[in-house]
């Protein structure tokens, strides 16, 4: 049986390209990896993409997430 990772995307200032705990979170994306048209708004910006594995959801619906992870720059 494989185990399927499942992720909530988020974009981020650009510190987190170093060091994701001091970076802000700027939007919450969901759960669907966004393409490049649907970050375009933060290509001039020198936002990160960065991704956290979902590890709960609640009976309520919660979702928690583990530790961000930096996936690229956007441009």
């Amino acid at each position: 049986m494989s185990v399927v990772q499942r992720f909530y995307w988020f974009v981020m200032d650009g510190r987190a390209e170093y060091n994701t705990q001091d970076a802000q979170v700027f939007e919450v994306i969901g759960e669907d990896e966004p393409d490049n048209d649907d970050l375009g708004d933060w290509s001039d910006m020198g936002a990160c993409l960065v991704r956290a594995e979902i590890t709960n959801i609640t009976e309520k619906g919660d979702i928690q997430c583990g530790e961000f992870e930096f996936i690229r720059v956007i441009e």
